[in-house]
């Protein structure tokens, strides 16, 4: 894995204006999963995918993932000298975007009724109901009453679960991203009854696993808005992520209509895979001043899962 800083090139200093990892494997480059640029140096993107592209060589790439909440990128891609793209995989991002209103209350009242009836159910009927949110490494102490929960859910669903890939895919989890990961249990009267898994990254939030037992009775709504909460005071202008569509994939209608009660927006972006080959001849724009690529962590260990559904993907 390499960590790249992306510098840009003024008279006298290097200013840094964003940073990327990429998994460097034998047959595929995978980006992880985004090139992450300043604000006010968003549109400088195409430079530095070609400062990047030029720093790591030729090779096949793979660019964006489920949870990028980027705008797709194959058409920048298509532009780039020596960029041939071969594959795009279509995703649409379910999200619900704290910036569309001016307060938790306003967000809170555009909720669908159905959801804050089902969460004041669950209030009314277990007057001892607590929500333990642990945080880190200290969220392994929850995994088995997620897991549990996730199991029960699977089982209504008629999904298949498996409790040593779950455990794995956790504790990765947990060592990349330790604070930032979190997981959150509802208890009534000491039992777990509804589990949420989610990471916390920048002025976003994104959900990654859930679970509920038989009958939670509203349960798994009061922990889903009490959640919303949370990230809402984190950042009112943040985003919370729900998941996400692949366009070769049926659409969950269940789901999705669960997640519109809570007024989520449908943002697309993609997964690329491309080829890049240094071109012969370079042409050099002199304005805006070249991006520059600093190689500052090489082998970096890392344990994210990019993507999916593509070929060649991760």
């Amino acid at each position: 894995m390499h960590r790249l800083d992306l510098m840009l090139v003024r008279p006298g200093q290097f200013l840094k204006i964003g940073q990327v990892a990429v998994g460097v494997g034998r047959k595929l480059r995978v980006f992880a999963d985004s090139i992450q640029l300043l604000p006010d140096q968003l549109h400088l993107w195409p430079q530095a995918m070609d400062a990047v592209l030029r720093h790591l060589g030729a090779g096949e790439y793979h660019y964006g993932s489920q949870w990028n909440i980027e705008a797709p990128r194959e058409d920048a891609l298509s532009a780039l000298p020596g960029v041939e793209v071969r594959a795009v995989e279509g995703i649409t991002l379910d999200v619900v975007e704290f910036r569309q209103w001016n307060d938790w209350t306003s967000y809170f009242r555009a909720i669908s009724n159905n959801a804050k009836r089902n969460a004041k159910r669950a209030q009314d009927t277990f007057p001892d109901m607590e929500v333990q949110s642990r945080i880190g490494l200290a969220s392994l102490q929850s995994w088995f009453s997620l897991y549990k929960l996730k199991a029960k859910l699977a089982q209504r669903k008629k999904l298949d679960l498996s409790g040593l890939r779950s455990i794995l895919r956790f504790g990765m989890r947990l060592a990349a991203l330790r604070n930032r990961a979190f997981t959150s249990i509802v208890r009534c009267g000491g039992k777990p009854m509804a589990a949420f898994s989610g990471i916390d990254f920048g002025a976003n939030t994104y959900f990654l696993e859930a679970g509920s037992c038989d009958g939670n009775t509203g349960t798994n709504w009061h922990l889903l808005l009490g959640m919303l909460e949370r990230a809402f005071a984190r950042d009112p202008r943040g985003q919370f992520v729900m998941g996400a569509q692949y366009a070769s994939d049926p659409r969950d209608q269940g789901l999705a209509f669960s997640r519109r009660q809570i007024r989520v927006s449908l943002l697309p972006t993609s997964e690329v895979v491309f080829r890049y080959k240094p071109p012969a001849v370079r042409l050099v724009a002199m304005t805006p001043a070249p991006t520059l690529v600093q190689d500052v962590v090489q082998d970096l260990a890392a344990a994210a899962r990019i993507g999916h559904g593509m070929p060649n993907g991760a």
